[in-house]
């Protein structure tokens, strides 16, 4: 079985059209009619060619006949190596805008974005993945290179990957973006489903929750910012698509929790850690809300950075999300903890104070809901520090040093107006309108 097809007149750069002239004899063709002229060759070239393959004992041949219309450029590169641009077009005006296109694209980048154009974001991901999605590395204590914390960010692009991974790159758009914004808020967490599978067990109906945040799809939105911006540096895209509308990762609609520990809360937690799966959680906890480190910071902490003898608390910059080093001081009953941790453990300076290299997720999350505080995260105890210090009248300048704040709005994000604070708010302004008012005098009038 025999199959012919001719594809129509490229247009290339030259604007070479010696195959689609029309006789000298002949009027000057519009485009419809050029395009008909085309086809009765093509038409004609295909019986012939039937006709050829029949003569020579085939049967059953069939053929078609396919008109297009391309862009074609062509360029040497800088190892002088010849390659061909072609790009399918409708009609003739929008066959020569995109040879301006092609012709403005090797003008700007030399060709990168040509030699990308079939590129995907699996491959963008690849790249990003092999080149800036590595473990930090520091010198003299600043971070040169990778990222601090890798496995959320890893998950985050594996997240980009499973919604645009065979995606052409530069095909990629504002409106696809904004779409996965839209399909991720919709789409259920590990813990959703696990949570449903148990609730089924109880209740065939029970429908699935979702409780993915704005917040964490935003950190996905930067993490895919940063890796167009990566794209346009290189060259691959013009432009970031990002850039193309109104802001797509809005930080104000994100929820912002006011969740601090009461004291009678804070007791219950620590209860809670009086458990043999769980005894190694309460220093941890203690030390969180009598300085707000950071978990991270946190479980980083080494005896080197302890200073037992002064009671002081060394945080390395390198251990710190804004890059620099703070000193902290311990209350007494932190300070009586790490004394009773240091006497316990080898005594050795690079040892890490509580032992513990990745989490204390599942410990953590057994003592809260041991102590009836399902709601409380790790992050709340540092709230908790925070509000407490501003209630004991510590200036929020100081506050946000203590913090490792680098910018005073940061601080005010963690400072939350409790219960106490509301009332002290309430009975100030009890006392001053139950101030008397004094009579008005009455003021002499000089005629």
């Amino acid at each position: 079985m025999g199959h012919y097809s001719l594809h129509g007149c490229s247009r290339q750069a030259s604007e070479d059209r010696q195959a689609c002239k029309a006789p000298d004899s002949q009027k000057q063709l519009n485009d419809a009619e050029k395009h008909k002229q085309r086809v009765k060759q093509a038409e004609q070239i295909k019986r012939e060619t039937i006709a050829e393959l029949q003569r020579n004992g085939a049967a059953n041949c069939k053929g078609s006949v396919e008109t297009r219309l391309y862009a074609r450029v062509g360029h040497t590169d800088e190892q002088g190596k010849r390659h061909d641009v072609i790009r399918a077009a409708e009609t003739r005006t929008d066959a020569r805008d995109k040879i301006k296109d092609i012709l403005r694209d090797l003008e700007d980048h030399g060709g990168k974005t040509l030699d990308a154009s079939r590129m995907t974001f699996a491959d963008l991901a690849k790249h990003f993945e092999d080149h800036y999605l590595k473990p930090a590395e520091y010198v003299d204590g600043r971070k040169v290179d990778g990222v601090r914390s890798l496995v959320p960010a890893q998950a985050a692009v594996n997240a980009l990957k499973r919604y645009f991974g065979k995606r052409r790159l530069q095909s990629l758009s504002y409106g696809e973006i904004r779409g996965y914004r839209a399909a991720r808020l919709k789409d259920s967490t590990p813990a959703d489903v696990a949570r449903h599978k148990r609730a089924l067990e109880d209740d065939k109906k029970a429908e699935l929750q979702v409780t993915r945040t704005i917040a964490t799809v935003n950190r996905e939105l930067s993490k895919l910012r940063r890796m167009l911006n990566i794209a346009q540096r290189e060259g691959w895209i013009r432009s970031n698509p990002f850039a193309a509308g109104e802001s797509l990762i809005s930080l104000a609609d994100e929820k912002k929790r006011e969740r601090i520990l009461t004291r009678e809360e804070e007791r219950r937690l620590l209860e809670a850690c009086n458990h043999t799966h769980r005894e190694h959680l309460r220093p941890i906890l203690i030390a969180a809300i009598d300085t707000g480190m950071r978990r991270g910071e946190l479980l980083s902490l080494r005896w080197r950075d302890v200073d037992l003898e002064h009671d002081l608390i060394n945080i390395q910059a390198f251990n710190t999300k804004t890059m620099k080093e703070r000193q902290l001081s311990m209350t007494a009953r932190l300070s009586s903890e790490l004394r009773a941790l240091f006497e316990e453990s080898p005594k050795e300076p690079a040892r890490r104070v509580f032992g513990i290299v990745s989490n204390v997720k599942r410990s953590f999350t057994a003592a809260r809901n041991a102590a009836g505080l399902p709601d409380v995260r790790f992050h709340d105890l540092r709230h908790t520090h925070a509000t407490r210090l501003v209630g004991a009248h510590i200036p929020l300048s100081e506050v946000g040093r203590v913090l490792g704040h680098s910018q005073p709005n940061t601080t005010y994000r963690y400072v939350n107006a409790n219960v106490e604070t509301a009332k002290r708010a309430s009975a100030a302004l009890d006392a001053f309108n139950a101030q008397d008012s004094a009579p008005a005098q009455e003021s002499d009038v000089v005629n």
